[in-house]
């Protein structure tokens, strides 16, 4: 930390300039947002939570609110103040969380590459994901709140906190469904221990639910979020076919359903039944993660966690999710800084130039910089996706090559000892 702390003292006029902006733009936000957007719902669910409401019937004007009580809980913070201030507040912790986010990735790439310099792969990853920060912090959007929990969890995690690491990881779990697969990954390498704290949390979480809303209102709650969150796009096929939305099932549904064209943009290229292409989602998706934990548990006898299955889980948390907005791409900060590391180690120079030009002509060709037309025509064809696929492949294909290696030295180990 102390090498953090130095960086900081030096580069004062950074954080100072980041410190002025961060204040301009929640002020702004401030003044800006209404009972439409994403923040009203949250401030909204948080006065639920507090007056001992239903979290998931509709609020006039608004989205369906779609997270676990958990996030409630968090968000009656935001419900403690005035709308205009909590959008303020919300929008300057996003802002913190954005650094917050940089430091922990500086800082576990220290802990897989001690001896390397780190500040270039740092800015790269910096840059091609602004993009997705910046429509985080714009929207006052709860996915930097997320990937913090997440992030934190696996930095204390392999600092040999594990118990912290632990309760973090519980936490987002409970915030947002995905970070599940973070856990099974560690559950596959440790399952008793991971499985009696992760369920040791989850039962501390529910009874400070309870706590606040009541034994009955309480469980209440969960019912209603398996039943009209969860089990829409867990069992039923839900999926959204905005051009705004992204992932395996969001991208097949744009690309292969009848939908209505977006400003004269056809984005549809067949028209299948829901049914079928339900169908191709699911198994793409499960070939996915059968692919992703396949090297999970090859590789859940080594002594760290390998940086690639940290990777490569939040890629796969990002394709197989039911939906993944734009917002959603915040935790590509990690994944894109590790494989730019990795290919530098592995001499893969062309392929990492790849990886750089084509995040920040995504990263930017999908924002409003290209012009309002062009960016909706890419964002409706889920250039994102296309993006994320990409660095996935590069994942399996270095996965497969690390697979090889560590199984020649178990043969050359297993050969001397006879």
């Amino acid at each position: 930390m102390n090498s953090t702390l130095l960086f900081i003292k030096k580069k004062w006029y950074f954080f100072l300039l980041f410190l002025i902006l961060a204040i301009i733009i929640s002020i702004k936000e401030s003044r800006t947002e209404d009972i439409h957007g994403d923040p009203y719902i949250f401030w909204a669910v948080g006065k639920k939570f507090i007056l001992g409401q239903h979290l998931y019937e509709i609020i006039p004007g608004t989205q369906e609110y779609l997270y676990p009580p958990v996030a409630a809980l968090i968000f009656q913070l935001l419900a403690l103040m005035p709308f205009p201030l909590a959008v303020g507040v919300f929008t300057f912790f996003n802002f913190t969380a954005w650094l917050l986010l940089i430091i922990l990735t500086y800082r576990i790439l220290e802990i897989y590459f001690p001896n390397d310099k780190l500040k270039l792969a740092l800015t790269i990853g910096i840059i091609t994901t602004i993009r997705y920060f910046w429509h985080n912090i714009i929207w006052v959007n709860v996915n930097e709140l997320v990937a913090l929990m997440s992030v934190a969890g696996l930095y204390f995690y392999l600092k040999n906190n594990v118990n912290f690491g632990l309760a973090l990881l519980t936490l987002a779990m409970w915030t947002k469904v995905m970070p599940l697969l973070i856990i099974i990954v560690l559950f596959i390498r440790r399952p008793v221990h991971t499985f009696i704290s992760v369920l040791g949390y989850s039962v501390a979480l529910l009874i400070i639910i309870i706590g606040f809303r009541g034994i009955s209102l309480g469980i209440q709650d969960y019912f209603d979020f398996w039943n009209i969150a969860f089990k829409p796009f867990l069992l039923e096929g839900k999926v959204y076919t905005l051009w705004i939305a992204f992932g395996i099932s969001a991208t097949l549904s744009k690309l292969l359903m009848t939908h209505p064209d977006l400003n004269g943009i056809h984005y549809n290229i067949a028209e299948l039944s829901p049914n079928l292409v339900g169908k191709i989602s699911l198994i793409v998706r499960l070939i996915i993660l059968g692919i992703t934990y396949f090297f999970v548990f090859k590789t859940r006898k080594q002594i760290q966690i390998p940086l690639l299955s940290i990777i490569v889980i939040y890629l796969t948390i990002l394709l197989v999710s039911g939906v993944s907005w734009e917002g959603h791409h915040v935790v590509l900060l990690l994944p894109i800084v590790g494989l730019y590391q990795i290919l530098t180690i592995e001499r893969k120079r062309k392929l990492r130039n790849v990886l750089i030009v084509s995040g920040i002509i995504v990263g930017f060709a999908t924002s409003d910089i290209v012009g309002t037309n062009i960016s909706n025509y890419l964002q409706a064809f889920s250039l994102i996706t296309y993006f994320v696929l990409f660095l996935y492949i590069v994942c399996v294909w270095l996965g497969y090559s690390y697979l090889k290696r560590i199984s020649f030295v178990a043969i050359t180990l297993l050969n001397k000892n006879e």
